[in-house]
């Protein structure tokens, strides 16, 4: 049976010299640079929405105050508006001397009132940036920029058992890495422990150039589905002819096909697995070594 998975373990393919492009009019550079723009945009359009949704009751309220302002110190003074508004911000500009008491008691009161607003504002600014979807937001933008400025990495398609491991070996090896997952939950786990994250399907070419395929070194491909798997290792080389392709395989007839699309390295964990027990059941037995 050893025999029988020796040729699936490990496969080697030249890598292809080149491959057509039909539409003559895509950059793969240019548009990798667009999307990482456009989700650097949107992160910052999600959290400018986040602090707008705290912060419009507040700004409401101040320009609807500045407004009551200008005109009692309009009827007070007979001021214009400009110097109106300037004296709600620079109380200190006021002449005593040359003021009516009634102008110097509503300039307290404005005064307090300004302070007061400062408050407010930086009350809601602090909830905002210490709650969870700000928190969330924030860094969401931060993954955003780590992603556009990471190269010659390895981008990780999936976060399952395989997955999990091979994080964890290129966070010791510190190797630059950026995972694509498809699960909100786990997007939202790794967002926090700051792993350069895309929540998305790694089978689109957007995603694919969102995580940098055109600048990384290679790409290992280990979702639990031999399909996707195969579908995911013909558009990493079509996109990328130099791209270094490790894919994972769960059955036998899906291990070579995956090989002849142009994957560098075809695994089998289960094969892999059963082997390293034979290897350790070996260890029993010292005068054999028949294991490969």
């Amino acid at each position: 049976m050893v025999g029988a998975f020796a040729g699936l373990r490990l496969y080697s393919t030249p890598q292809p010299t080149g491959r057509s492009v039909t539409n003559l009019n895509f950059h793969p550079v240019k548009a990798a640079h667009r999307n990482g723009e456009t989700a650097i945009r949107t992160s910052l359009s999600h959290l400018f929405a986040i602090f707008w949704r705290r912060l419009w009751l507040p700004v409401v309220v101040f320009a609807g105050f500045n407004v009551l302002c200008v005109l009692v110190y309009q009827h007070l003074e007979g001021l214009r508006w400009q110097d109106a508004f300037f004296w709600i911000t620079h109380p200190h500009s006021l002449e005593y001397k040359q003021i009516h008491d009634s102008t110097k008691f509503f300039a307290v009161f404005v005064y307090f009132c300004v302070f007061a607003f400062q408050i407010w504002i930086a009350e809601r600014v602090l909830v905002t940036i210490f709650r969870r979807q700000g928190m969330e937001a924030w860094k969401s933008m931060i993954n955003d920029v780590g992603i556009e400025k990471v190269k010659d990495h390895f981008i990780v398609c999936g976060y399952g058992q395989v997955g999990r491991t091979v994080v964890d070996q290129l966070k010791r090896l510190e190797i630059p890495f950026v995972l694509i997952e498809t699960n909100d939950g786990l997007y939202r786990e790794l967002l926090k422990e700051g792993v350069l994250v895309i929540q998305g399907d790694a089978k689109r070419h957007d995603v694919l150039l969102t995580a940098g395929i055109q600048r990384a070194r290679g790409i290992c491909i280990v979702i639990d589905n031999d399909a996707d798997n195969l579908y995911i290792t013909v558009t990493a080389r079509s996109m990328n002819a130099n791209l270094k392709i490790i894919t994972r395989a769960g059955q036998q007839r899906y291990a070579q096909a995956i090989r002849s699309s142009g994957a560098d390295e075809v695994i089998i964990p289960e094969y892999e697995g059963g082997l390293m027990t034979g290897r350790m059941i070996e260890r029993y037995y010292p005068s054999h070594s028949t294991l490969a």
